[in-house]
């Protein structure tokens, strides 16, 4: 049996091998998929690998409660929710999947994905929201990242409930959010992992991490100029990129919006969950 350090190892070179077009979290989160050993791998020694690889990405410290959906945003559906109504919540949210409840929220008696709706579309008279239940996992705020990923990974959802110590729901973590943290983490060495790629037509896909002024550097306009009131005033209060997409659209922009700016700029929103931004395309006009 290869040493724990070579197992890691072989594990993210696994990551790295795949093709660089493909977003890092899409390679991240298709490795945990297509790899059956990977959470073996990650849970086989809490003291040595998991311990390991939680010092290498620098998440030792980092709980589900750090990175949960939380309660207020979680879109969920009740139990005797008709068929339209769930095709329309499903295309106005862009989720792959979503809890069900009886009463409230507290009461969640399985999760349902969206694609197993599309045998019913046609055949709306079997429709039976009971047949299409999955089981819901519940686990701990105070539980740690990679344990959480472990535990994501061998559910058949890749969704977990965050519960209180009296049983309520906080907040709602799935396989993605996990990834992501992962991915952000890795992602601040930008030589192996940049964080602006640039496309053939001149655009450019970045992280919202970036700083505004990487960005105007990069594009060589003032994009804080608008929002400042006057000459001498100050610039607005953001520094990153996501910042930006939230003071255009004065709100938490949604996947696949669009703002133009005033100095010749668009912004396109490539990726976004209800509590940030993740990717921007970004072109000049």
């Amino acid at each position: 049996m290869p040493p724990m350090g070579l197992e890691i190892r072989n594990y993210f070179q696994k990551l790295l091998k795949k093709s660089p077009e493909t977003p890092l979290l899409d390679r991240l989160e298709d490795l945990i998929e297509s790899d059956p050993d990977a959470s073996k791998k990650i849970e086989s020694d809490s003291s040595g690998e998991l311990a390991l690889v939680s010092n290498i990405l620098g998440l030792k410290d980092l709980t589900a409660a750090d990175i949960m959906v939380p309660r207020a945003d979680i879109v969920a559906a009740k139990f005797d929710t008709s068929l339209d109504e769930f095709i329309n919540l499903f295309a106005s949210n862009h989720f792959s999947q979503i809890p069900i409840y009886n009463n409230t929220l507290d009461d969640v008696v399985g999760i349902v994905r969206v694609r197993d709706f599309l045998p019913y579309v046609k055949n709306r008279d079997s429709f039976d929201i009971r047949t299409l239940l999955k089981e819901v996992i519940y686990v701990v705020p105070s539980i740690k990242l990679l344990e959480l990923l472990v535990e994501i990974r061998e559910s058949a959802n890749h969704l977990a409930l965050v519960v209180d110590e009296f049983g309520g729901v906080d907040g709602l973590v799935t396989l993605q959010d996990v990834a992501s943290e992962i991915v952000g983490e890795i992602q601040q060495n930008n030589e192996i992992f940049p964080q602006v790629a640039t496309k053939p037509d001149g655009s450019f896909v970045m992280d919202a991490k970036i700083l505004v002024s990487e960005c105007e550097e990069m594009l060589k306009v003032d994009l804080l100029q608008p929002f400042r009131k006057d000459r001498n005033s100050d610039d607005p209060d953001i520094e990153t990129v996501g910042g930006l997409m939230m003071l255009m659209a004065e709100r938490m922009p949604t996947r696949g919006e669009i703002f133009s700016h005033p100095a010749g700029v668009e912004f396109e929103i490539m990726d976004a969950d209800p509590r940030r931004v993740r990717r921007v395309l970004v072109r000049k006009k």
